[in-house]
């Protein structure tokens, strides 16, 4: 094997014998390399050349701050837009947009409080081939024709319509509780 490059993930200011790198991830597009920095706190992201003598090694976007302590782990969400990070000694995760264009994160303001996360795992909780579409029996369609509410804004929801996205809605949040009693247990 041959070293090819050598890149910080750290300004160079900041003192090497501070920081601790948490988790190294490539972006699914195969742009962008992203590792966590403990001390520094932050995310560094780095961009794939793709062309001319250097492609393949990395060029520093920037270094982000995580909104928290330790970023023990991150993740991206399915679709690559956001950046979920969980902030170990701040018992916080941090939700980030990605710009896929730039590789540049922004905090998107939604933050929430989870004691000592280290790790984050994105579940889907639908059918991704159909997501707004909710499957019954014809008989039950037909019943659901005919017993109906308005809501707030005006749309005709019915009854057994809203039941299902509830008892949905119930079994989704037993998963996540689910999880979370896994992850406590892996924690200890």
């Amino acid at each position: 094997m041959t070293l090819v490059q050598s890149i910080a993930s750290i300004p160079n200011a900041f003192p090497n014998k501070l920081n601790t790198c948490g988790r190294l991830c490539l972006h699914k597009s195969g742009r962008f390399v992203l590792v966590s920095n403990r001390g520094h706190q932050s995310i560094a992201i780095m961009r794939v050349k793709d062309r001319g003598a250097s492609k393949g090694q990395l060029s520093i976007v920037g270094y982000f701050h995580t909104r928290g302590e330790t970023p023990r782990h991150f993740k991206f969400d399915n679709s690559g837009q956001y950046l979920i990070v969980a902030n170990q000694d701040t018992d916080n995760v941090a939700v980030f947009n990605f710009n896929q264009s730039s590789g540049e994160i922004k905090f998107t303001g939604n933050e929430y409080r989870v004691p000592s996360p280290n790790f984050v795992c994105c579940c889907t909780i639908h059918d991704e081939e159909a997501p707004n579409q909710i499957c019954y029996s014809s008989q039950v369609s037909e019943t659901s024709e005919t017993i109906s509410e308005e809501e707030s804004d005006g749309s005709t929801v019915s009854v057994i319509e809203k039941k299902k996205l509830e008892d949905d809605l119930a079994r989704a949040l037993a998963e996540v509780n689910r999880l979370q009693a896994s992850i406590s247990i892996l924690a200890n």
